[in-house]
């Protein structure tokens, strides 16, 4: 294969398809030079995993081919990202050299069940259950119609997450089967932060879901040991630094995250491992022939793909401009969009922006659940997913 294109773009998830699709559209003379390196066969549609956990959605429906996804015009390298040096523009995936004019870093986050002792020996055992994984988002809900007393309980660590809200539509939702099912079930929530949800209107309405559905829920108590055999988990509160530990039926793990290791020599991450980019033009600080977005990047919002619909037209018009030799000059402003279940058929759309105050695209109140924002969630947005995000329309 060639060794040489004018755009390489690392990562085949929604931050790579969408982008490579919107800048063939716009750019034409860039067809056939657009390299997609992805070592994965399937492309999946991972917001919809919680629902499957919580039986509402079914798993064969959130996968596709890769080849199904990756855009015309664009040729794709199955293979791994190995190196990635941005003086020399040089990738290396498995024993591929590849140089670029241009990069954009789309490569996702990476899960750390390991950062929780006896975490992923126990997983898709004993009731310990993630929606994170594709092959283990059945067992959860396997999990959830076997259990018939004892505790559920959902956690969240404090450090940043993709699917910012995954764990509160698999809570809620958890809840609704358990109260429908009128099972002597107890349903807890352990999070490592300190508020529930960073926009206070939205902060303020899950707390009064919480208390009206009676969920026993903390903050600042991080998930730190799983004892499978013995059905424990054990938390850390992360400002005293005591530990406690409950017993559980079923227990549903969030686990920590971190931006791409593979990247760790490269010069690319900032201090906590994150592609170091300007927030507003997603251009790297230090090489400007370099971008990201999603994920993988620095950018101060909530991890979404709804993050990724707003970054995606203004990091492909700044990156023309670059291909110019121009400076950027169009601004992210943070936007994004955070659908939370509060139960079958009811959701609270949570809309913002760098501010952390609401950008509601509605006339509702978007605070309040209502059914017609489930409908969009569970209905609506695979397919503006699958048919105009992945196409590269925002």
């Amino acid at each position: 294969m060639r060794k040489h294109y004018k755009l390489v773009i690392l990562g085949g998830g929604t931050g790579g398809i969408s982008t490579a699709s919107r800048i063939l559209s716009k750019k034409k003379d860039l067809k056939d030079d657009v390299l997609i390196i992805e070592p994965d066969d399937y492309h999946y549609f991972q917001p919809a995993w919680p629902l499957v956990g919580s039986g509402d959605e079914k798993l064969d429906s959130t996968w596709k081919p890769m080849k199904k996804v990756i855009p015309k015009g664009a040729c794709w390298l199955q293979a791994a990202v190995k190196n990635v040096d941005p003086v020399k523009r040089e990738v290396t995936a498995d024993d591929t050299l590849i140089s670029y004019d241009f990069l954009i870093v789309a490569l996702g986050i990476e899960l750390n069940y390991d950062a929780i002792k006896g975490a992923r020996e126990s997983l898709g055992h004993n009731g310990v259950c993630t929606n994170y994984l594709y092959n283990l988002v059945e067992y959860t809900y396997e999990s959830l119609k076997n259990t018939k007393s004892g505790n559920i309980i959902v956690t969240k660590p404090e450090a940043k997450i993709k699917g910012g809200v995954s764990a509160e539509n698999s809570l809620f939702t958890m809840d609704d089967f358990i109260k429908q099912q009128d099972r002597n079930v107890d349903i807890m929530f352990r999070s490592g932060r300190e508020e529930l949800f960073e926009v206070k209107k939205y902060n303020d309405s899950l707390i009064s879901q919480m208390e009206e559905k009676h969920i026993d829920y903390k903050l600042n108590e991080e998930l730190i040991e799983v004892k499978g055999k013995q059905k424990q988990a054990v938390f850390k509160n992360t400002y005293t630094g005591e530990t406690h530990t409950i017993p559980f039926e079923m227990l549903v793990i969030t686990p920590p995250m971190h931006g791409p290791s593979v990247l760790k020599k490269s010069g690319l991450l900032d201090q906590e491992g994150w592609v170091d980019v300007d927030k507003h033009t997603m251009m790297h600080k230090k090489y400007t022939t370099v971008f990201s977005l999603g994920d993988s990047s620095s950018l101060p919002t909530v991890k979404m793909g709804a993050a990724v619909r707003k970054q995606l037209p203004v990091l492909v018009d700044n990156l023309i401009e670059r291909i110019n030799d121009q400076e950027p000059t169009h601004k992210y402003d943070g936007r994004t969009a955070c659908p939370i279940a509060t139960e079958y058929g009811e959701l609270i759309l949570a809309e913002f922006g760098y501010d952390r105050k609401p950008k509601e695209t509605t006339f509702l109140n978007q605070a309040d659940d209502k059914m017609i924002f489930y409908q969009f969630k569970k209905n609506m947005l695979p397919i503006m997913y699958w048919y105009a995000l992945l196409k590269g329309k925002s």
